[in-house]
């Protein structure tokens, strides 16, 4: 019986170091997670400038590091993660703002292009008919969007664009010059707003782009507007 425990003994004692070889690749595969981890936070962090700094902060407070201070930048991150200065962060801040102002909920439409995203002014809510001249009561609602544009430092192309009906008076031999005065009146009112004209450009279309059918009054609403495109 003592035999056979000393058998079973021996037994166990040679069979340790085999299941630790085994279970050894366990310790490579968690730094490899670990390191896969810290790339991904990194890569996030740099989609967007002021995250980034949040996330070195984070780190530096970690080990009692007083965390250097950037330096200053002149372009905006251009990430698609949610940020200030990123699409999805300018889009976010828009909702906010719509979400609490009926009337440029009621004005206007938010739309995300392959360009970009795009911010349509419909002629209705802001503009006299036919004439560039903005509504008295549209005022407040242009402050509103520039105030959002002024969060952050996207570029940002204003685009006048009228239907498909023919227009010939004094003032605006064409659609073409009524699409870029509009076009053109917006875009001072909001270098005036204090956004910067470095990030400002300005294009009239005509009723060259449409985006709904010119075949119906509704239709032709719809194309009669100007947009703001918030550059990739």
């Amino acid at each position: 019986m003592m035999n056979n425990n000393r058998r079973r003994e021996r037994h166990t004692r040679g069979a340790a170091p085999s299941v630790e070889s085994r279970d050894r690749w366990l310790v490579s595969y968690a730094d490899l997670v670990t390191l896969l981890l810290a790339l991904f936070i990194v890569l996030y962090a740099a989609a967007d400038q002021q995250r980034a700094v949040k996330v070195v902060s984070a780190i530096a407070a970690q080990f009692n590091e007083a965390p250097t201070e950037p330096a200053p930048q002149q372009t905006a991150s251009l990430g698609v993660l949610p940020g200030s200065d990123s699409i999805v962060g300018t889009q976010a801040s828009f909702d906010r703002a719509i979400a609490g102002n009926k009337d440029l909920r009621d004005r206007t439409r938010i739309s995300l292009t392959e360009r970009g995203l795009v911010v349509s002014l419909t002629e209705a809510g802001f503009f006299a008919p036919g004439d560039q001249t903005i509504r008295s009561d549209a005022f407040s609602l242009l402050d509103a969007v520039a105030d959002v544009l002024n969060e952050s430092n996207v570029q940002i192309r204003v685009e006048g664009h009228t239907d498909s009906l023919p227009i010939s008076t004094s003032r605006y031999p064409s659609n073409w010059e009524l699409s870029s005065a509009r076009a053109t009146t917006v875009l001072s009112y909001l270098v005036k707003r204090a956004v910067s004209p470095a990030r400002l450009s300005v294009a009239g279309f005509a009723g060259e782009r449409p985006i709904a059918d010119n075949a119906t009054a509704e239709g032709r609403a719809m194309n009669r507007r100007v947009d703001l495109v918030i550059l990739k």
